[in-house]
Formats: structure tokens, sequence, C-alpha cells
């Protein structure tokens, strides 16, 4: 017995075409990054490393949380970031069990590297688009990113 994965019939195809054209996209860009190759990163290490520079000092934790993971799996990343001298790992003052994660300087710098590349390899991708268009593509955006589910 063959089994297919299917679109509910009451699909609208417009809405099946924009998933399919942005999951493409996106792994397009993502495989593009060459992120593990050049900086030594992995697409969820370097998202990971991202995360670390917003908070300063993250718990691993919260991480795992905003990752939708399981601190394990963070954990296993982190290791790998701390071999080769991204991060510093510390004991949280208010809670000694956890453990605080911040940026080395080599780390502050890869994480620097890495969103220009993706920056620039972005570019790439939205300079197809007239710059009325690259507005209008990213009014969508906004209004997608703002809508609450």
């Amino acid at each position: 017995m063959e089994l297919k994965c299917k679109m509910s019939q009451e699909t609208d195809p417009l809405v099946e075409r924009i998933g399919l054209s942005m999951w493409r996209v996106q792994r397009k860009i993502i495989s593009g990054m060459s992120l593990q190759k050049e900086l030594g990163l992995t697409f969820p290490q370097f998202a990971l490393l991202n995360m670390i520079s917003r908070e300063g000092k993250a718990r691993v934790v919260t991480l795992a949380e905003r990752m939708e993971v399981k601190s394990s799996a963070v954990t296993v990343m982190l290791d790998r970031m701390d071999a080769i001298g991204l991060i510093n790992r510390e004991q949280d003052e208010k809670d000694r069990r956890a453990v605080v994660v911040s940026l080395t300087e080599k780390g502050r710098m890869t994480c620097a590297e890495g969103q220009r590349r993706s920056l620039v390899l972005l570019g790439e991708y939205l300079s197809i688009l007239t710059p009325d268009e690259l507005q209008r593509f990213a009014d969508y955006y906004d209004m997608l990113d703002r809508q609450e589910r």
C-alpha cells in the first residue's frame, strides 16, 4: 500500500505555492552560507551564537527553550563551540546549579562575520527585486512577523 502526503483539498493552491517557495528559498540561503566550512559552525550553532550575542549572558535552559530543544541538545552544541573558543561558561550567581554562557572575543568576531555573510547572501538573493518590489516584500514580511497566532 502506497502512502502519499497530500495537501487538504481545502488548501488554497497559492498558499501551497508560497509555502513551498519559502521553504526552498530558506534552504538555498542556509546552504549558501557555508558557515560550517568557513567559520567552523553548523547553522544551528550559528543561530545559538546569535542568541547568546543578543543576550550577552544566557542560561542554557533559556537558550534551549528559545530553540525549542532539550537542554542536552544545547549542551552538545555548546561543547563544540567551547572547544573552538567561541564561548565562556560559568555558574549562575543566582542559582549555582545553572550554567550561564557568554561569547569570547573570538565568538563575537565569528558572530559578526557570520551576520555580515548572511546579509550579503540575502542581499544577493533579493537583488532581483526592484527597490519598489523590495519595499513591498519587506512590508509583507513585517505583516507576517507581527501576526500573532
